[in-house]
């Protein structure tokens, strides 16, 4: 018995020893982040190892979702809703995490945005569907926050801050597929909200943008969509009250250039 229960022992220190391991590269990435991290948890975050489990993801996602749920009125529109949710999921089953059962939602709000919470939950608001003319320019805003949930960014950015915060020994908690305490879990979705509406990276626009633009093409989208949104949102830059989104995904020359490249390489 001794014999068959030391592969086990032997399995779980490496297990371990890696997760263990992957702490110390984010602690590093963190350090040499600098002071561009501690204005931004989402900058630098591209080559940050995700060690939180997509268990734990997915209850982080639910939580913020609900705490979200207190903050904004969300619509009561059937019609709309179900209109974005078969967008949304049409655009989703071609993803990269196709897995994942994701929710759209459509908040009953003026302004201007849209953003994405760890675990396939995905928010849109009736601002912003009043500026896109067509069925395209839905599916490429839906496409680009779908982008954000691929690559973990908001995961990647809560991981950051709770272990700025909490340290590696609480962050252990969280490591694997099992899923995280009652009180942890607390915490982690009121961080998971507060991260929500901070300005996204160069680099994570970008990667939003290309898997956007992979999807769409996917899922029978037209793709140049997105380049018609960015262009909007770069003329409306200029005004007086610049759409929220703005503040969140800024738009930019760069990134039209680079869809237009990723529309390119669907050919």
């Amino acid at each position: 018995m001794t014999h068959r229960s030391e592969p086990m022992m032997e399995r779980r220190g490496r297990a371990a020893a890696k997760r263990l391991l992957m702490i110390l590269v984010l602690l590093a990435a963190m350090t040499l982040g600098g002071d561009a991290w501690a204005q931004n948890p989402f900058t630098s975050t591209e080559f940050d190892p995700v060690f939180i489990g997509e268990q734990s993801e997915i209850e982080i996602g639910k939580n913020t979702d609900q705490e979200l749920r207190k903050k904004y009125r969300i619509s009561t529109d059937r019609r709309l809703n179900e209109r974005i949710n078969a967008i949304g999921q049409r655009l989703a089953a071609r993803s990269a995490r196709s897995n994942l059962k994701y929710k759209f939602t459509v908040i009953d709000d003026e302004l201007v945005n849209a953003f994405a919470a760890p675990g396939g939950y995905i928010y849109i608001t009736t601002g912003i569907l009043k500026k896109l003319k067509n069925e395209d320019q839905i599916a490429g805003v839906l496409g680009h926050e779908i982008g954000h949930v691929v690559h973990k960014h908001s995961l990647k950015a809560l991981q950051r801050q709770m272990l700025a915060q909490f340290g590696v020994q609480i962050m252990a908690a969280m490591l694997g597929d099992g899923g995280i305490s009652g009180a942890l879990l607390v915490k982690a979705s009121e961080i998971s909200t507060s991260l929500l509406l901070l300005k996204n990276s160069r680099e994570n626009e970008l990667q939003a943008d290309a898997e956007g633009v992979r999807i769409m093409h996917a899922a029978g989208y037209n793709p140049r969509a997105m380049i018609d949104i960015q262009r909007m949102l770069l003329r409306e830059s200029g005004g007086k009250n610049p759409p929220a989104i703005i503040s969140t995904h800024p738009p930019s020359q760069e990134r039209i250039d680079a869809i237009e490249q990723a529309i390119r390489n669907m050919r």
